[in-house]
């Protein structure tokens, strides 16, 4: 079992929006619109707009690079 196959709303975007292309600018807006709709997942959307911040300029085609260049947990 791949790791996306255990969160099925990552495979639905994948699947629709996938392909699109946007702005970090949208994803926070996005992201805005999620913690005004679910305020106890505050700091956890803040971790991962943290992180997405962060990680500019490292390969992220996992077929090619499992570990992407981030360190293990």
């Amino acid at each position: 079992m791949s790791r996306t196959e255990r969160c099925p709303g990552l495979e639905l975007l994948r699947s629709r929006r996938g392909d699109e292309d946007v702005t970090f600018g949208d994803v926070a807006d996005h992201l805005v619109d999620y913690m005004d709709r679910h305020p106890d997942s505050r700091e956890v959307v803040d971790d991962l707009a943290a992180f997405l911040a962060r990680v500019e300029g490292i390969d992220h085609d996992h077929d090619r690079s499992p570990d992407r260049g981030l360190p293990s947990p």
